[in-house]
């Protein structure tokens, strides 16, 4: 490597370790953000479904319609708002794993290269057809989501 055994004053080491604090903290805070997105995606959900159950028993199958659709909307800006986290996270995920590699060298103690521990140690997320799992799960709930709306209006009334 090319900080083997680099020679680093204190105040030098003390930098490297505010710089990987910052880069943690962003990285921790993009990750913060996505489980609150999971959150809030939950609660419009139980929203949703109250909302339209309500309306199938009042028997307004227009509302209803439009709560289904609304909801296909829902799903799509919480995956746009998912992926921008996801690469905003990437981004400190880089800067944290040079940083832990160069502290590690200054210091010599190969356990603080925990990002690289980590991605040795995880499994690789299943893909199908290029796409993550995870964005197939949006897909399917988007295309039930708008049948749902489509059933509502021209099946029900």
């Amino acid at each position: 490597m090319l900080w083997d055994r680099v020679v680093m004053t204190e105040g030098e080491r003390e930098t490297l370790a505010i710089a990987l604090d910052h880069a943690w903290r962003w990285y921790e805070n993009r990750r913060s953000r996505a489980l609150t997105l999971l959150q809030v995606l939950v609660l419009c959900l139980a929203i949703s479904g109250a909302l339209y159950g309500a309306a199938i028993q009042a028997e307004m199958f227009g509302l209803a319609g439009f709560v289904s659709a609304g909801t296909a909307g829902i799903f799509i800006a919480v995956e746009q708002e998912a992926t921008r986290c996801h690469r905003s996270a990437a981004l400190a995920a880089d800067a944290v794993a040079e940083l832990q590699d160069r502290l590690a060298d200054a210091l010599g103690t190969e356990k603080i290269r925990l990002h690289q521990r980590e991605l040795e140690s995880r499994a690789a997320s299943p893909e199908y057809l290029g796409h993550d799992f995870t964005k197939w799960v949006m897909y399917l709930s988007v295309v039930v989501a708008l049948s749902g709306s489509v059933y509502t209006w021209f099946f029900l009334p």
